[in-house]
């Protein structure tokens, strides 16, 4: 069944609605299933959704992308083998086995087609065998060879595999229209038509409106509904609005019959237009439908609502918690490895900076140079480390729109996702290339050599990294715009970067300010590598002839440094930080990354 209609008619508002999407503002009406109500979550077992923007991995071939969804979405008592059959069948249906090994690949670089895409799409929804699947415009953006491939697909799932298919179109060709069995005309809303695309030509002509010889049957439709094609014809706007809510009924070959019912929009309807819907809501097409919704109605009453549902519809348990999370690990870290650039790039810049710091600050002296160097290293590798986790921006802002999909699919719990993100897509970027700039500039340097000093070194290192690519990590999921998230990260960690102790004086801040340095994620690692490194050390500088030795400890005070300040409070913040950071990270992905429409 074909919805069309000229822009703004509400085709894809109707759409939403029939697939029991989170709408904006009201929504009354009844969805009949072979005439009786069924539940939200048994509707969602039945149904597959198919939006008009294509949002998938780049990174992951069409096999696997289509493996994800049926690992994730069919019954956990299906065996691992029996849904790897499956994603091969539902290949085969769309006519993409061909390119099973093909990776999906970015927009702008050599991959598959736009239409191979568009039917990769329609298999992740297929995979799960829905009775229903309902599609937004599955041709936009297609040229006419594709557009007609995936509409010939969708035809053979209806005819072959008794499938219903609902889905919306935007002038399609009369090639593409030949293969449609039913056709929903709507203008403002409004049903203009609804019924057997057979029936269409004939109808319009018996009311007065017949389509030219020649003309293709959607072509004229549309114009006929148009605001243009009113205003070239000079019709006149009524001042009134319709009295009377239509129905729009939709019949189908598995016997599924729905119905929605829709208050008038506001603001004036064209004479021409309410004649239309007139005349349709009193033909003998409306009433044969209308007939068809009380009929099974009636008969599902008289069963006493059993045995007239399509299998299954009885919830099934899907995939367990853990199986959701080695499944998104996996697929998290695939992305991550066939996306080398940026994983190599973070451990070649950690590599190449530690053998510059290296040689820049080789061999620090016991004096207030060597004390000097000291806190001008400890400050460059934080900046480095702390401005580098901006990249993780990126991270989530390029599958936010595959997130809302998945999610509002039901692909798996917000909460799954999350934490397989975390462990497998922004550790390996933040706990290795601290570990290998540490582990190189240590002892070329000259810092402590104790054993336990230099773990204690690594483990601040990893812990602000940690913190600060969990503050990204925020940033990423409460800014939808990338240049939005990447100002705001910017002005975070300038604002932590200056109260991090080496550019103001705690002892000098204005009265009521102290408190930003407690928060300060660069001034707790900061001082923590200070002390770590020189709370032990005695500084020794000869000067007009005379020897002067000086314990670090003191001059630390002097720049507002606590000397005892390791563990507590610096580690502790530094640990608290990144589990308030992950824990609101959590319960914003939860609460207000959704889909809305």
């Amino acid at each position: 069944m074909a919805v069309v209609g000229p822009s703004g008619a509400g085709k894809s508002t109707f759409l939403d609605l029939l697939a029991r999407k989170a709408k904006r503002g009201l929504v009354s009406g009844d969805t009949l299933i072979n005439g009786r109500k069924i539940s939200n979550a048994q509707y969602k077992d039945l149904i597959g959704f198919v939006d008009q923007e294509d949002s998938l991995m780049p990174t992951l071939t069409v096999y696997e992308t289509v493996l994800y969804s049926a690992l994730l979405r069919l019954p956990r008592s299906m065996s691992a083998a029996a849904k790897r059959e499956r994603t091969l069948e539902t290949l085969h249906e769309l006519g993409i086995l061909g390119i099973r090994d093909s990776r999906i690949g970015d927009s702008g670089q050599r991959s598959i087609s736009g239409g191979e895409k568009r039917r990769v799409s329609i298999a992740c929804e297929l995979v799960t065998s829905p009775a229903i699947l309902y599609l937004d415009e599955p041709t936009s953006g297609l040229d006419s060879y594709n557009a007609l491939n995936v509409i010939q697909s969708l035809s053979t799932l209806a005819k072959n595999y008794n499938r219903t298919v609902v889905f919306t179109i935007h002038q399609p060709r009369s090639n593409i229209v030949a293969l449609f069995d039913h056709l929903l005309l709507l203008a403002k809303g409004r049903a203009v038509y609804s019924g057997p695309m057979s029936k269409c030509q004939d109808y319009f002509s018996n009311i007065g409106y017949p389509c030219p010889a020649g003309y293709n049957i959607a072509d004229f439709l549309i114009d006929l509904t148009s605001h243009k094609r009113q205003q070239e014809a000079h019709l006149s706007i009524a001042d009134e609005e319709l009295a009377t809510s239509q129905h729009a009924a939709l019949p189908n070959d598995n016997g599924i019959r729905m119905k929605n019912q829709s208050e008038p929009a506001e603001g004036t309807i064209s004479d021409r237009l309410q004649t239309l819907v007139k005349a349709y809501d009193e033909s003998s097409v409306a009433n044969d439908i209308k007939y068809g919704i009380a009929s099974a109605a009636a008969s599902s009453q008289s069963n006493g609502g059993h045995d007239t549902a399509p299998e299954p519809l009885s919830s099934y348990k899907r995939a367990s918690w853990w199986t959701q999370f080695r499944i998104l690990s996996g697929r998290a870290f695939k992305n991550l490895y066939r996306n080398p650039m940026l994983m190599l790039s973070h451990y070649v810049v950690s590599l190449v900076l530690a053998l510059f710091c290296s040689f820049l600050f080789g061999g620090v002296t016991e004096d207030i140079k060597g004390f000097q160097n000291r806190m001008g290293l400890f400050f460059f590798i934080l900046a480095l480390f702390g401005f580098s986790c901006l990249t993780s921006l990126g991270v989530f802002a390029n599958e936010r729109l595959l997130f809302m999909r998945e999610r509002a699919n039901g692909y798996y719990s917000p909460g799954t996702y999350f934490t397989a993100k975390v462990l497998f897509d922004i550790l390996p970027l933040r706990v290795v290339p601290p570990f290998i700039l540490g582990a190189i500039i240590y002892k070329p340097v000259g810092l402590v050599p104790t054993v336990a000093e230099f773990w204690k070194f690594i483990l601040v290192l990893i812990l602000f990294n940690l913190v600060t690519s969990s503050v990204v990590f925020f940033i990423s999921i409460i800014f939808s715009d990338s240049g939005v998230a990447n100002l705001v990260g910017s002005l975070i960690m300038l604002f932590n970067l200056l109260f991090a102790g080496l550019l103001i004086n705690k002892d000098k801040m204005p009265y009521g300010t102290a408190w930003m340095q407690n928060l300060s994620f660069f001034h707790a690692a900061y001082e923590a590598l200070l002390v770590n490194e020189v709370r032990y050390l005695q500084l020794k500088e000869h000067r007009y002839g005379v020897d002067i030795e000086v314990p670090s400890a003191t001059i630390l005070s002097l720049f507002g440094f606590r000397a005892q300040a390791f563990w507590w409070p610096d580690v502790a913040t530094l640990v608290v930080l990144f589990a308030v950071f992950i824990l609101v990270s959590y319960l914003a992905l939860q609460l207000f990354v959704k889909e809305r429409r």
